[in-house]
């Protein structure tokens, strides 16, 4: 088993393994011999030194040149590099990557060390996990270290580790799990090469236990389902759909999973253009329910649309304004989500514009411009109007005439017209003025800006002619 196997404590783990199970074999070459095979056949290095048949051009990206420098220089120093995750995806998309992932044998202490030896431009940008980002000839890299999970006391340790294979056991999907060397093979661990041609998202592993270690893999599942277009909803097995139902109390559980990372993956399903099919999907497991999410009274696909114009809308935008519509006249709901994910005051503000414009009536209507105007712009950066005609935009299901939406959409925030002149004109009124203004500005915006100059200074009189009541009392 030393000679044949490169880790020899993977030998050690399943030796103890059969030890345990085993009881009273006394044949040890026995033992020996299925502790060789085990290790042969799952999980030595063999796979490194015979890569999947293929081997993908990757000389044609204007990166290239800078990855083969990367790999001379780790090389040098006894060390390998590959391109590994989303990179390798797009590669045989024939799709240029938008992020270069790297993976190395070097440890985080040997890989900065080399770097820097190099007088390489790095940052590090995620050294708690092994990663830094490394800068060169404007392009960027983001390397770490090999990792592998370790079990001891029942408990799984993620270790730094040499092994490519055992690295990419701990990632979630097969498209994810490949890699390419300097030289261009590829190395697939688990068909995800077959499975992307074939459009499937499949897990690495059993799915259960992969949701077990980690419950927010069921979003990350459907955020791929649908911010990659090659792959469908519809393609999802019935065998995942049934783990997720059954999983998804985990994602409720704050101690399991960080509400920020459920917004992270929430805000790029909502933003996606083809979210309706993947949320019509999450209600069916009953995904949604766990995450608060009311109950739709008809498809989602009749209730939204995702792909409204939205001028200038970000990915954050668009996503708060689905999520607020989704939430119209279930504001209380929507308070209790963002509390759970601590989404940005932007995002709320956002959200809450959708909700609010979007839930109205023509009854109501100066209800929602007075808010609209107590809405503070400076969380919204002046997007109000384009928030609003968005929110419009993207509700399928609001009642509204278009002579009212027509009116939202054109609504600018009016200028309350007050000052100290007015006080002028009441000269006994001796109060404090702050204290006048605020509450004639509240009447203001109570009368949805009607409140004419002459009934401002009627107030301050009425105001003038209580202090005189009550300086009167007290002589």
């Amino acid at each position: 088993v030393a000679q044949y196997d490169r880790r020899g404590e993977r030998a050690e783990e399943l030796k103890q393994w059969y030890q345990r199970r085993v009881r009273g074999v006394q044949h040890h070459s026995i033992f020996y011999l299925v502790c060789f095979v085990s290790v042969m056949a799952t999980d030595s290095d063999t796979a490194t030194s015979k890569p999947a048949n293929v081997v993908l051009d990757i000389s044609s990206f204007g990166w290239y040149p800078e990855f083969m420098k990367l790999c001379s220089v780790f090389g040098e120093e006894g060390h390998k590099i590959r391109i590994v995750g989303g990179a390798v995806r797009d590669i045989l998309l024939e799709t240029k990557p938008k992020d270069i992932d790297l993976c190395t044998t070097a440890d985080p202490t040997n890989m900065l060390e080399i770097l820097k030896k190099r007088n390489i431009i790095t940052r590090e940008t995620g050294i708690q996990h092994g990663t830094v980002t490394v800068h060169k000839k404007g392009h960027n890299f983001e390397m770490t270290s090999l990792r592998r999970d370790e079990i001891r006391g029942g408990v799984k340790e993620c270790k730094y580790g040499t092994s490519f294979e055992e690295d990419s056991r701990r990632r979630d999907l097969t498209v994810n799990a490949m890699s390419v060397d300097e030289e261009g093979n590829l190395y697939d661990y688990f068909e995800g090469r077959e499975h992307l041609e074939k459009r499937q998202l499949r897990f690495t592993h059993d799915p259960t236990t992969r949701i077990l270690e980690d419950p927010l893999r069921i979003l990350r599942y459907f955020r791929f389902s649908c911010t990659y277009d090659i792959f469908s909803a519809a393609n999802c097995p019935k065998e995942y759909l049934d783990i997720f139902c059954e999983r998804r109390s985990s994602l409720a559980d704050q101690s399991v999973v960080k509400g920020e990372r459920i917004w992270k993956e929430m805000e790029r399903i909502l933003a996606s253009p083809r979210c309706c099919e993947v949320l019509q999907l999450m209600e069916e497991c009953r995904v949604l329910r766990s995450l608060g999410f009311p109950f739709p009274n008809k498809p989602y696909d009749e209730i939204i649309d995702p792909t409204a114009e939205a001028k200038g809308a970000t990915k954050e935008t668009r996503a708060a304004v689905v999520l607020g519509v989704l939430f119209k006249g279930k504001q209380e709901k929507l308070e209790q989500i963002f509390h759970r994910w601590r989404v940005a005051n932007r995002v709320k503000d956002v959200a809450r514009t959708a909700a609010e414009i979007t839930g109205i009536n023509a009854e109501d209507i100066s209800k929602v411009k007075i808010y609209l105007y107590k809405l503070t712009p400076s969380t919204m950066f002046g997007e109000e109007k384009d928030v609003r005609i968005h929110a419009l935009k993207t509700d399928k299901t609001h009642s509204l005439p278009e002579t009212l939406v027509k009116e939202l959409e054109e609504f600018e925030r009016p200028t309350f017209l007050f000052s100290k002149d007015h006080f002028a004109k009441v000269p006994k009124f001796k109060s404090k003025q702050k204290d006048a203004t605020d509450a004639i500005k509240e009447k203001w915006i109570n009368s949805c800006f009607t409140m004419k100059e002459s009934e401002m200074v009627s107030m301050i009189q009425e105001m003038a002619d209580q202090q005189e009541l009550l300086r009167a009392n007290k002589s």
